[in-house]
């Protein structure tokens, strides 16, 4: 059986204009639990804001975060796949890019995310199929 994105994402719309403060988003980011803000224009996906953006942007810089916008810590050039991809691709495009977080976008929506959280989650779950179909055939 194949899974796609659709089966194995997070059901996550929420997006953040890019004038709002890092802040006000970090405050959105606990409330929801998560670790990213997807940053929108007029609707249309811009960029990406992760923890690691406000470890590396903003606190090891000993910013303000009252103070920043999401605009000039967010990551541009989002890369994202549809509700229709397999997940051996969304694998291959994650590793590839090396990214944690894929946000799943259709008709031009954001729909979900997908994290390396759910990518782990569905490993652990083939290899416990995986173990029970070997299981009833015993060992060699």
């Amino acid at each position: 059986m194949v899974l796609y994105a659709r089966d194995i994402m997070k059901k996550y719309t929420t997006m953040l204009p890019g004038d709002i403060t890092a802040l006000e988003a970090a405050k959105i980011m606990a409330n929801d639990h998560v670790g990213f803000a997807i940053v929108h224009q007029n609707g249309e996906l811009k960029g990406i804001v992760t923890e690691w953006d406000y470890v590396s942007k903003v606190v090891a810089k000993e910013l303000d975060p009252s103070k920043v916008k999401l605009s000039e810590i967010m990551t541009q050039g989002v890369i994202s796949a549809t509700p229709d991809t397999p997940t051996d691709k969304i694998t291959q495009i994650m590793s590839a890019n090396n990214i944690r977080r894929l946000p799943i976008v259709e008709n031009g929506k954001l729909v979900g995310v997908i994290t390396s959280r759910d990518i782990l989650r569905i490993f652990r779950d083939y290899m416990d199929n995986l173990s029970e179909i070997i299981s009833r055939f015993g060992t060699f």
